[in-house]
């Protein structure tokens, strides 16, 4: 005989409205309007399976009423009457996120770790004091840059990791190719912390875009303050420390001499033409270089909201006449997604018997232990 569970139907709607899935097709696999009504009970094995399509933890359902969820970081997501309530998705990122941090702190802090000294130090600076400290700390000089917009980014990934960051870049929950994350909810977050800083990008979103995020959750770890945003160079920003973000975010990308000087030769030309061969030299967006552009005044504008338009939507002509990409080798992609640093110290640590192989997996979102070997040993760290 089947067994009944009592859910408050508060709880199950609160579930449906946090929920990153169609709430149509939740609806079409189970009786959850009669679940709410009253007029029926899920079974057991039914709930269970509701909670892994919502993405809601099992135990939230079992609840007497829907929990007050919230954000354990400053929220600066703009272009909302009201700050929205999170989705399941991005408290699963974020708490796996919380987790690693906490687990590499206790790590490195064994090994004598010291407090990083650009964690919160240019918090008294102007954004181009803060852009050129980050720069500098990188090697992301604009004469230090080269390759593709994917060598780019995997440029500041790694060098960020390299003075004693942390990174996670991903599109997705635990490895789910299900659960893909919203770029309209959020597209970066900082969590920011003397020993070990991290900074998570969404890449559910166009590569230049991810560019920028990273640049502007840099910006949080240097003025020392964590957040979580839904970046976009042109919003100016409700927020004061939004602001300083972006206009450092932008500065970091697009430095305002070197623009000054790139962009002479080019004064007689047009806007796309302009704008092309200037991201060609900074390794940026074009939208970040027009912003630049408008900020520091040395393009004007007649309508400077309707040319960022035309822009978007010259991108999304582009975009949609690309061919599609598959999602890559998933050994590939795993140093991105969990951060090469991190990896590397687990893999290390479980290995010497200091952390368990199952603790490990699940703070690198593995579910066998062949992966994790495979995984290893691609990195050479087996």
């Amino acid at each position: 005989m089947s067994v009944r569970v009592e859910a408050t139907p508060s709880v199950l709607a609160w579930a449906l409205e946090v929920s990153s899935a169609e709430p149509d097709k939740i609806r079409s696999k189970f009786a959850v309007e009669r679940w709410i009504d009253g007029t029926a009970r899920p079974t057991l094995k039914q709930l269970q399976s509701f909670a892994a399509s919502t993405g809601v933890p099992f135990g939230y359902l079992l609840l007497p009423d829907p929990p007050e969820w919230s954000l354990p970081v400053p929220d600066f997501r703009e272009g909302f009457a009201t700050p929205p309530t999170p989705s399941a998705d991005l408290i699963a990122v974020l708490n796996l996120a919380q987790r690693r941090q906490a687990w590499y702190r206790e790590h490195v802090l064994a090994q004598g770790a010291t407090p990083l000294s650009f964690v919160g130090s240019a918090a008294e600076a102007t954004p181009v004091e803060a852009a050129a400290a980050i720069r500098q700390a990188l090697g992301f000089e604009v004469e230090e840059r080269g390759g593709s917009w994917n060598d780019t980014r995997k440029q500041l990934l790694q060098r960020f990791e390299a003075i004693g960051g942390l990174t996670i870049a991903t599109s997705m929950v635990d490895n789910n190719t299900h659960r893909l994350l919203n770029e309209n909810e959020f597209r970066g977050f900082a969590l920011v912390e003397d020993i070990a800083p991290l900074v998570f990008v969404n890449t559910h979103q166009t590569l230049n875009g991810q560019i920028f995020t990273l640049a502007h959750e840099f910006a949080h770890v240097w003025r020392g303050s964590s957040g979580i945003g839904n970046e976009d160079p042109r919003i100016f920003g409700q927020s004061e420390i939004e602001r300083w973000c972006n206009a450092v975010a932008s500065e970091v990308l697009v430095p305002s001499d070197q623009l000054r000087q790139r962009y002479q030769p080019l004064a007689s030309l047009d806007t796309t033409t302009v704008l092309n061969r200037l991201a060609h030299d900074f390794r940026c967006g074009t939208l970040v270089v027009l912003q630049a552009l408008n900020r520091t005044g040395i393009r004007s504008f007649d309508d400077f909201e309707a040319t960022y338009d035309a822009e978007v939507r010259r991108l999304v002509l582009l975009q949609e006449g690309s061919a599609s990409r598959g999602g890559g080798d998933h050994y590939n992609n795993q140093p991105f997604r969990v951060g090469e640093t991190l990896s590397r110290a687990l893999i290390a640590d479980t290995l010497e018997g200091r952390t368990s192989i199952s603790e490990a997996m699940s703070l690198m979102s593995m579910r066998s232990l062949s992966t994790f070997d495979e995984y290893a040993r691609r990195l050479g760290a087996a």
